[in-house]
């Protein structure tokens, strides 16, 4: 059972992520506990864990705030998913099991349904599931518990551009099926090639959304 400390790191995290608390806002203690039913205690530590996370931060005599998302942060969390997934996903087309492709497969098909339905949400976690499915394959969820952690601000970028642009959801679930026909074959260098190009579609069409919501992002000049 999740701790209450927990719930609310957990709960706060998401808004930022979804956007619900947006870039540079300003956020209230008050807001939070009326928000989670969740008493003063685990909300301040909650907020202290975002602030260690890059997430949240004090203002001195101003208040709390929500972080503006980082792009360079993002692109050196992208350089490191691309270093280390293609090695994952060569070593998946060397010890992936059917099981494990079958339950890769079917991720792909509830994509495929997340996108019928115009499903931004949906996509996003099932887009994680897709390539986390590759870290449990070759026994390093913990490689993907510590990129998770590392892509925060690549994960906020990579939710407002799936909500507020025309992604290439097709396209997308086409390379997925491309990365996992290679694992499935055997094609370890294949498997390395798709897994490594997939990934540079993380940060496609920055600059429109720069442009689109130039507050939303860190001064980093």
């Amino acid at each position: 059972m999740q701790s209450l400390n927990e719930v609310a790191y957990e709960a706060i995290l998401n808004d930022i992520l979804k956007l619900k608390f947006l870039p540079g806002e300003k956020i209230q203690d008050k807001t939070l506990i009326d928000r989670l039913n969740i008493s003063r205690t685990p909300v301040r530590e909650a907020i202290l864990r975002l602030k260690n996370d890059g997430l949240m931060m004090t203002v001195p005599q101003s208040g709390t705030y929500v972080t503006k998302i980082s792009l360079s942060s993002a692109l050196n969390a992208r350089f490191v998913r691309q270093s280390v997934e293609r090695s994952i996903v060569s070593e998946a087309a060397k010890k992936m099991s059917k099981m494990d492709i079958l339950d890769s497969r079917t991720v792909i098909s509830k994509q495929q349904i997340a996108a019928e339905e115009h499903n931004a949400v949906d996509f996003f976690y099932l887009d994680n599931d897709f390539h986390k499915s590759f870290y449990k394959a070759t026994n390093r969820l913990q490689v993907w518990d510590w990129l998770e952690n590392l892509s925060l601000q690549l994960d906020r970028y990579r939710f407002l551009r799936i909500q507020q642009t025309n992604m290439p959801l097709d396209e997308l679930i086409k390379e997925h099926t491309e990365i996992l026909d290679a694992v499935e074959a055997h094609d370890a260098d294949a498997a390395e090639k798709y897994g490594f190009n997939h990934l540079n579609l993380m940060l496609a069409e920055k600059d429109e959304l720069i442009k689109q919501f130039p507050s939303y992002f860190a001064d980093e000049n």
